[in-house]
């Protein structure tokens, strides 16, 4: 499991239209994409995975960007698709800067990195 200081910041950063009722329960879809993201940009940064991976990251990736945006436009009725695109960008500038300075300062050997590059190889592996 990723440590809270990793998760909370980022996840916050990127999905600040998520309610705060989930704060206290399961991870739903907008934060499960918010683990993607940070897994994917600290895997591009610190992993060199085969081919095979990478393809299977992508595809459950997509599966997942598919329901989180299905989610936004949820829980923001009039919202476009565009505008849950243009936000979930914002959203991954944040964190990927956030993720670079931890490479920057405290290299790909940093605990936080570690895990997420762990969580990368679990979601290439994820059945759904």
């Amino acid at each position: 499991m990723l440590k809270q200081k990793t998760i909370l910041p980022v996840a916050a950063a990127l999905f600040t239209c998520a309610p705060a009722v989930f704060a206290g329960q399961k991870l739903d879809i907008i934060q499960i994409m918010g683990q993607f993201v940070q897994a994917k940009h600290a895997a591009s940064q610190c992993l060199k995975p085969d081919q095979d991976m990478v393809s299977r990251f992508n595809e459950n990736f997509r599966i997942v960007s598919i329901r989180a945006t299905e989610e936004m436009l949820k829980r923001r009725p009039g919202s476009t698709v565009t505008q849950v695109f243009v936000q979930f960008e914002k959203g991954t500038d944040t964190v990927q800067k956030q993720i670079d300075e931890v490479i920057r300062t405290k290299g790909c050997g940093d605990s936080r990195i570690q895990n997420l590059l762990k969580l990368f190889e679990v979601q290439a592996n994820l059945k759904f």
